[in-house]
């Protein structure tokens, strides 16, 4: 295991035995890290279950006790659900008794179920044909409204495009007052146009001293004389 985490206490030190066995005294020096720590046990205070409270208690007779509430209650509920269904949430609330209707053995319940499905399968197909009428109707209407405003940009795309064709050419379009002259550049009647143009061009030339450059005797005629 290395130990370059650890600190230097007793760093090296030059001297004429250097690299010999040095002898020094312990450091009493200590990390805090390597103090004692949890030095005091926690103890169970009254009323968090102390062994004393624990001795004082009788569990058999708790668990008796809950044992019989418990057998008291579902007893209790078996004996009080009879036949009748009760209608309520249970907690306390009886509700109102749901009675069964009586049967009569001369109704004839089987004729008036297959009437009810029959009608509700007539019905059934009635809705269906007016849904499917509808959908072709819509159907009809929207593609009628497409047809009708792809119709309406072709024919303006088309109008648009004879009137550019008609007024692109200047020669064409002599419906206004036709001006067939070269218009001026903005800057034909300016004052100060072309400053430079009669002024002699001068060489640049490179001079390898800072004193004597034409840059520094532009510089001294310029901001000294």
């Amino acid at each position: 295991m290395t130990t370059a985490h650890r600190p230097t206490w007793a760093p090296a030190k030059g001297h004429e035995e250097q690299g010999g066995a040095r002898m020094f005294g312990p450091s009493h020096k200590h990390s805090k890290l390597d103090d004692n720590s949890h030095t005091i046990l926690k103890k169970r205070a009254d009323g968090q279950q102390t062994i004393k409270e624990l001795m004082e208690k009788d569990f058999r007779a708790e668990l008796e006790e809950k044992e019989a509430k418990h057998f008291k209650k579902k007893l209790s509920g078996a004996a009080g659900a009879g036949d009748d269904l009760m209608l309520g949430n249970g907690a306390g609330d009886m509700g109102a008794t749901f009675v069964p209707k009586p049967l009569d053995a001369d109704d004839s319940d089987d004729d008036d179920d297959d009437d009810d499905d029959d009608s509700d399968d007539d019905d059934d197909e009635d809705d269906t044909a007016a849904l499917l009428a509808e959908l072709d109707r819509i159907k009809k209407e929207r593609t009628e409204a497409s047809a009708r405003r792809e119709a309406e940009s072709a024919e303006a795309e088309a109008v648009e495009k004879a009137e550019e064709l008609a007024s692109g050419n200047p020669l064409l379009n002599l419906r206004g007052a036709a001006d067939f002259t070269v218009k001026r550049r903005w800057d034909d009647d300016v004052v100060f146009k072309n400053q430079t143009r009669g002024e002699p061009k001068h060489a640049k030339r490179f001079i390898n001293d800072t004193i004597r450059s034409d840059f520094h005797k532009r510089f001294l005629s310029k901001y000294i004389k």
